[in-house]
């Protein structure tokens, strides 16, 4: 179960243009999300029926949360039907609130650049999709104590999230994150990271390789996101 963590020069354009490479590795990222968020809920409903039938308890809301469940299944099948039959269910990606925040100032600040039609009030709905995408959460840390990682301390919080997640790769195209042009690895307190260019992860990380990336339409990212967010029951 790869775990990767995705800096604002992968996400920006991933959110702000429905086509190109970064779009597609976030829609593999928001369907890895909903199997994620399905399975998750399955195994908590199987834990409280094992400790309802432990003590003899009888525990309400069983039936809401199979339904929950079911409906939950049904969007992540439906997104699945759309994807290549080899599509990766199993890559997920990992935010944090520096991350989220970071991701925010940047489309304030240069979101116009790669799409012009953006306005504010699509900031905080851009950012809400970029936290569904996440399916998994770091501790919370303060940025001002964020450890020297990089020689830009903007993108020090952004290393220190994929460290403190455990996270497989953290994807960036920034020279800042990955000065050698292709790969870079970090390691600070126990943990560690590969720091990975978008093309490195895609060409000599990313599985299945046979991937038929022309077969996902940047614009079934907007499926992934109703589906993550939309009420389940």
């Amino acid at each position: 179960m790869p775990r990767i963590v995705l800096d604002t020069s992968i996400s920006l354009p991933a959110t702000l243009s429905p086509r190109g490479l970064t779009r597609k590795l976030l829609v593999l990222l928001a369907y890895g999300a909903l199997n994620h968020r399905a399975e998750q809920r399955r195994s908590g409903l199987a834990d409280l029926r094992h400790e309802a039938e432990a003590s003899g308890a009888t525990i309400a809301g069983f039936g809401r949360g199979d339904a929950a469940t079911d409906t939950l299944d049904r969007r992540t099948a439906a997104l699945r039907d759309l994807l290549p039959a080899n599509a990766p269910s199993h890559w997920l990606a990992i935010g944090s609130a520096p991350i989220f925040d970071e991701y925010e100032r940047k489309v304030r600040e240069i979101g116009t650049r790669l799409n012009p039609t953006i306005r504010e009030s699509e900031v905080g709905p851009l950012r809400r999709q970029m936290e569904a995408v996440c399916a998994i959460g770091t501790p919370q840390f303060d940025v001002a104590h964020t450890p020297t990682l990089t020689r830009d301390r903007k993108d020090d919080p952004i290393v220190y999230t994929a460290l403190l997640a455990d996270a497989d790769y953290l994807v960036s195209d920034d020279r800042d994150i990955v000065p050698d042009g292709s790969e870079h690895h970090y390691e600070h307190d126990g943990h560690s990271v590969l720091a990975v260019t978008l093309n490195r992860l895609l060409t000599s990380h990313f599985e299945p390789a046979d991937l038929d990336w022309g077969e996902i339409d940047g614009h079934w990212l907007a499926y992934a996101y109703h589906f993550s967010s939309a009420k389940l029951a």
